[in-house]
């Protein structure tokens, strides 16, 4: 019952949006590619005590479609992975890789119709080592129309609605789900809008995932937004209300989101965002899609927790970033914290950390990365009695990545890494190296051979 459901799931997601790409038929950009991987790892399953080495080989294969036409936007990244591993430290698998957006405009200003779909993996278990034994595949489907009502020169009602599956493979949290909204907007300027928004999301549990068979989530929030050139500002304030049915009452609970960005240059934009809001995993995973074409929440700079399960929790989050790219000199200063709280899982945590991208367009033919990221995250701070209570773990991890290209389609990579968990739990420190070569084929610029697992 699991596989048929994440397989219709999967396979529906997929048709939806060829559809939208496809209706009406227009001549979009397209690249497509091929790869091999070699993977040296020292710690396959990342543990303090006899850690295995393994060699992975990795067979990739995908493609990039984006269309920009009056009536159709859209950009889709698909890629299938066969992996390898060469001494069975795990299972041989096959996984896939999808991104992708598109927005019909039936009736340009009036009516347009979006769907986005995502499909990767997911960690199971947010306490364990992100390994391949703790990694499922997830899909995560989202399509429905928007319909702009003009009242005025000034003044405007939309009314949208969208349907939702969060399919998970080998799990009893997959769910459906039911969304409409209703928007009243008022422009100040051409850049600047208020508005009043009303949305109600019905979610439709398995029987086993939960004591209750759904979810009404209901947020009513005022908005304020401003976008221009150099600037933006995003101000959305209002409350949250969880009803489960047939489990307990839910306090209301704050919605507040901020989000700043700013242009000091070309080049240079400074980005910060806070937000206090209800989430789920099937909303963190849709909402970082990439180049979204829809028009959708404005979100903080990372997405949540990417956990394999349906559990509604509430995030309260602040990110700061840094981006300076000028063409063949970049890099990328990020800092953040947050704080999870589940509402039935007893894995509630606060999390501080940051990280720092690094990119150097050597010439037309190399290109040098490197990266490095920190966390430090709290288990339970305020239940001591909770199985999981005062336990830390920091995570380091930090790599570097020559690319080499041949010629305008044939590409080489080579990159090594470091990761390092310090624990407070008894074997819970681990320290995993790895070296990873790629050999790779593309047909143009838009589709990058690497490994998206």
């Amino acid at each position: 019952m699991v596989h048929a459901c994440f397989a219709r799931g999967r396979v529906w997601g997929a048709a939806m949006l060829g559809w939208a790409c496809a209706a009406p038929i227009h001549a979009g950009q397209s690249d497509f590619g091929v790869g091999l991987a070699l993977t040296h790892t020292s710690n396959i399953e990342r543990v303090q005590v006899n850690p295995q080495s393994e060699w992975t080989q990795a067979l990739m294969a995908g493609l990039f479609y984006q269309e920009n036409a009056l009536d159709v936007t859209a950009h889709v990244l698909a890629q299938v992975e066969r992996r390898h591993f060469v001494r069975q430290t795990n299972s041989d698998d096959t996984g896939g890789y999808l991104d992708g957006a598109a927005v019909w405009n039936i009736r340009p200003r009036q009516l347009i119709w979006t769907v986005e779909d995502v499909f990767r993996d997911v960690q199971v278990d947010i306490v364990a080592p992100n390994t391949p034994s703790n990694q499922a595949k997830s899909n995560s489907l989202s399509t429905g129309p928007d319909f702009t009502l003009p009242l005025s020169s000034t003044n405007s009602a939309v009314i949208g609605a969208r349907y939702g599956r969060f399919d998970i493979e080998n799990s009893i949290t997959d769910n459906r789900r039911y969304t409409g909204y209703v928007r009243g907007v008022h422009s100040l300027s051409a850049q600047t809008k208020v508005s009043l928004n009303y949305e109600a999301v019905r979610v439709l549990l398995e029987p086993d995932a939960a004591a209750f068979p759904k979810v009404l989530r209901e947020d009513w929030f005022g908005r304020y937004e401003n976008r221009s050139v150099t600037n933006s500002t995003t101000i959305d304030l209002g409350t949250s209300k969880v009803t489960q049915y047939g489990g307990p009452v839910l306090d209301g609970q704050r919605l507040a989101r901020l989000t700043l960005s700013q242009a000091f240059s070309p080049q240079a934009t400074l980005r910060f965002a806070l937000s206090d809001q209800i989430s789920d995993t099937y909303t963190d995973l849709i909402g970082g899609v990439t180049k979204s074409t829809a028009t959708r929440e404005t979100g903080v700079v990372a997405t949540g927790v990417n956990l394999a399960t349906g559990e509604v929790y509430r995030s309260r989050r602040g990110d700061l970033a840094y981006v300076n790219d000028d063409g063949h000199f970049g890099y990328t200063l990020q800092a953040y914290q947050r704080q999870v709280d589940f509402e039935t899982l007893d894995q509630d945590y606060v999390e501080k950390g940051g990280r720092f991208l690094w990119t150097w367009v050597f010439s037309g033919a190399m290109r040098f990365t490197a990266f490095g990221e920190y966390s430090k995250r709290n288990f339970n701070p305020e239940d001591p009695m909770s199985p999981v209570s005062g336990r830390q773990d920091v995570d380091r991890n930090f790599g570097a990545a020559v690319t080499y290209r041949v010629n305008a389609n044939i590409s080489a990579s080579l990159q090594g890494g470091r990761t390092e968990r310090q624990s407070t739990v008894p074997l819970g420190t681990f320290v995993d190296n790895r070296v990873m070569l790629v050999l790779g084929y593309s047909s143009g610029a838009l589709y990058e051979v690497k490994p998206r697992r």
